[in-house]
């Protein structure tokens, strides 16, 4: 039965060219995004699982107990580790200290790298490996560096890296000892530099990094990993770890084993575990989208085949008659569709190359292996029983007596019209995403234009790394090239927030704050709404005045001019009001507070004048390394470096899903509106014959399908005005606009494209020759 199957479903297949195209086509498409998704989940499911006697490697958790709450940690002490060595059923333990990132100090500035200690043990219970270097130097040589392949490419090219002497700014200078091999599969480990715990060690000696080594209380930034001599022994394991309860000023700790294969994906009620590669919510919302890919592209097949619902009706008589039963025709139908999604496979890693390249936010990395092929193949299966579920439940219904004496006695699709309604869905999704796609479109060209008429590219911003800046600052004023520097964690923007709880009669709000140089206001030239700048001459050692936008503004009170002279409790310090702000130049809204914080000045701004920025930015190197040679100086042009032109990530992912959607879309209307016209081509012929025009000919055709995309616009217009409200929300700007030119050009784009599509093929009824047509009539 299913060679029989098989053979016929080739054959209609081969006989509906087109057909088996739009369809094979759509599914592709669909199944291509999908598949990027299912291998982030399978990369997810992967991660860890390199690693040797993976089912005996356990990390130790600690359960902190304090008068407020109980907390879960992914970290733990590393006094712990040592205890841990005298249970005999523990083979192996290793401490890991997590640094985080340190500027590694290059020729071409600072790069960024993420630090861990560690020791030997680290290579015998992980499966990382070292393609060169001995694990023993961790121990040995406390200066000593391992690099993993791909930070040793970014640090120094394709030079040799061993050997190579490297200074991390404020840790000091290390010597490359080995290179780790990049690990094969996804890890809640990622290494790029590791340093010996000895050294880890040495810097607390120093005041470097906190004393954390024989610190019991502190333990958030450091983790303990076990290898058990079986998997069986978890359970005792944690029960002895009962034992090593400990009792702090504040608080108790308990610890208990986590296997290493259940930290992934990450348990949001384990703190510090940031970096576990994904969440089940992650998950969830995957498995979401790749459904919804392949309804959508599911409608195409459904659409399609019951629009040829009455060319295949006799046949489904005729099999009944000679004896077929209603589960073989279904069987036969899904055969069809199951047949065309495996096809489509074919044409689905094609597709999924173009996306990885071209839609950043799908950006995937493929290893195949079996499983990978299986799943493959699996959710092909699957995707083509679900496109072909409802035509063959519904086709498998007709009745020989129908079918074989009167066809227009069937009424199954000329009432519910179930393709036209599928229409009506993809083009109402498309228009949704279309309208999203111009808003944020519309946003980031504002925003992009503001920026460039108020950023000067004449202004250097320096990163001060916590440095005391006052002289400095009058050693670079002094320079001919320099008009103004300004010390501020603020330049139309925000380059650094804190935050502060503000109360005003009895209203307390939690507010983004910015530390803002009290000459910024009028060397910029802003015009305050109301009240007026900081005094001259301002206290260092103690905050007396604020200034706040309109937004914070309006929600301390209603009518933002009572506000100036108020006072109003700052953190624990009563500040006075003394002016607005208008909200920030660039057209964020968000509520934002204006301080004078001497001691959290991150930045300097520097203006210059034109052509002299590579002049300036000699002397000031110059500078910085005669008052801090420990460091580097990061010296950036402000407009480059943080305000660069570009694409918002929420216009590269909804701009790169709009476009599936439609292209999804478009391949089912065009597969509906060549059935159209062969179906209708005696009618056309007619109509010919009574003197119809070619324009009306073609007109007959395709305003079927223009009223369905303009019932689609009145749903897809609302939804993507609405979700067009939530991001305006989300991002707090006036500059996202729901203007009607932009709802216009949204819908406008998804209405042309669809009606083009039609007219490719309905254009064909203008060539209609009624001889050939109905010369057998």
């Amino acid at each position: 039965m299913v060679r029989n199957n098989l053979k016929i479903a080739i054959r209609i297949l081969w006989k509906n060219k087109l057909f088996s195209l739009v369809n094979v086509l759509s599914l592709s498409l669909s199944m291509a995004v999908g598949v990027i998704l299912f291998t982030g989940l399978k990369a997810t499911y992967d991660t860890d699982q390199f690693h040797p006697k993976l089912n005996q490697i356990v990390r130790i958790l600690t359960h902190e107990t304090n008068v407020e709450e109980q907390t879960k940690w992914a970290t733990a002490p590393l006094p712990l580790a040592p205890q841990l060595k005298s249970i005999s059923f523990v083979e192996e333990t290793v401490k890991v200290r997590l640094a985080g990132k340190y500027n590694l100090q290059t020729d071409g500035g600072d790069v960024p790298i993420d630090i861990k200690f560690s020791e030997p043990s680290f290579f015998d219970v992980f499966g990382f490996k070292l393609l060169s270097g001995n694990a023993q130097s961790l121990t040995d040589n406390p200066t000593s560096l391992f690099l993993t392949e791909k930070t040793a490419e970014k640090i120094f090219g394709s030079a040799n890296a061993l050997g190579q002497t490297v200074r991390f700014e404020s840790l000091g200078t290390y010597t490359v000892e080995g290179i780790i091999q990049d690990p094969p599969l996804e890890t809640h480990l990622p290494i790029e530099a590791m340093l010996s715990i000895n050294a880890a060690e040495m810097l607390e000696q120093k005041g470097t990094i906190p004393t954390s080594s024989h610190n019991w209380g502190d333990f958030k930034s450091s983790a303990i990993y076990a290898r058990l001599k079986s998997e069986d022994n978890l359970e005792q394991f944690n029960t002895t770890l009962q034992n090593y309860t400990r009792k702090l000023d504040k608080s108790s700790l308990q610890f208990l084993a986590q296997p290493l294969e259940a930290i992934t994906p990450r348990n949001n009620d384990i703190k510090n575990d940031s970096i576990a590669v994904g969440t089940w919510e992650g998950i969830k919302i995957q498995l979401f989208l790749i459904l919804a890919l392949t309804l959508l592209s599911a409608f195409n097949y459904i659409s399609l085949t019951l629009a040829r619902a009455f060319s295949r009706a006799k046949e489904v008589g005729i099999r009944k008659t000679i004896g077929a039963t209603r589960g073989q025709i279904i069987g036969q139908f899904l055969t069809e569709s199951t047949l065309i999604s495996l096809f489509a496979l074919m044409f689905t890693m094609p597709c999924v190359e173009i996306l990885t390249h071209y839609i950043p936010e799908m950006d995937t990395a493929f290893s195949y292996d079996t499983i990978l092929i299986l799943g493959l193949l699996t959710y092909a299966v699957i995707t083509g029983l679900v496109a072909g579920a409802l035509p063959s439940w519904l086709l498998s219904a007709f009745q020989p007596i129908q079918v074989l004496r009167k066809m227009k006695n069937i009424k199954l699709f000329q009432s519910i019209a179930v393709y036209k309604a599928l229409i009506v869905v993809q083009f109402s999704v498309t228009i949704m995403l279309m309208i999203l796609v111009v808003i944020v479109a519309d946003y980031d060209r504002k925003h992009n234009a503001i920026i460039n008429s108020t950023v000067s590219p004449h202004v250097l911003t320096l990163d001060l790394k916590g440095e005391n800046y006052k002289i400095l600052q009058n050693e670079i004023s002094q320079l001919s090239q320099v008009e103004t520097t300004l010390a501020t964690n603020w330049f139309y923007e925000p380059m650094k927030l804190g935050k502060s709880s503000v109360t005003l009669k009895d209203k307390t709000l939690e507010m983004y704050n910015v530390s803002i140089d009290p000459k910024t206001i009028e060397t910029e030239g802003i015009s305050l709404k109301s009240g007026q700048n900081f005094p001259e001459n301002m206290p260092q050692n103690m905050e007396q005045y604020v200034l706040m936008n309109e937004a914070a503004a309006k929600l301390l009170e209603s009518e933002s001019e009572t506000l100036v002279g108020q006072t109003l409790l700052l953190d624990s310090a009563y500040v006075q009001v003394i002016g607005i702000m208008p909200n920030e130049i660039i057209g964020e809204t968000r509520p934002l507070l204006y301080r004078y914080l001497p001691n959290e000045i991150a930045t300097l701004t520097i203006k210059i004048k034109p052509n002299t920025e590579l002049e300036v930015t000699e002397a000031v190197q110059s500078l910085w390394e005669n008052h801090f040679p420990e460091k580097t100086a990061n010296l950036y042009n402000l407009k480059e470096y943080h305000y660069p032109a570009k694409i918002s990530g929420e216009m590269e992912f909804l701009g790169g899903l709009a476009l599936i959607v439609m292209i999804i879309a478009g391949l089912g209307i065009l597969g509906i509106a060549s059935y159209s016209v062969e179906t209708r081509v005696k009618e056309l012929g007619i109509r010919k014959v009574l003197g119809a025009s070619n324009k009306e000919l073609v007109w007959a055709v395709t305003k079927n399908f223009s009223i369905l995309i303009l019932i689609a616009g009145l749903i897809g217009v609302p939804a993507g005005m609405f979700c067009g409200d939530l991001i305006r929300q989300d991002i707090g700007s006036s500059l996202v606009d729901l203007s009607f030119t932009n709802v216009v050009i949204g819908f406008g784009l998804v209405a042309i494209f669809g009606l083009l599509t039609v007219l490719t093929q309905t254009i064909r009824a203008a060539h209609v020759e009624p001889v050939n047509v109905l010369k057998a009539e």
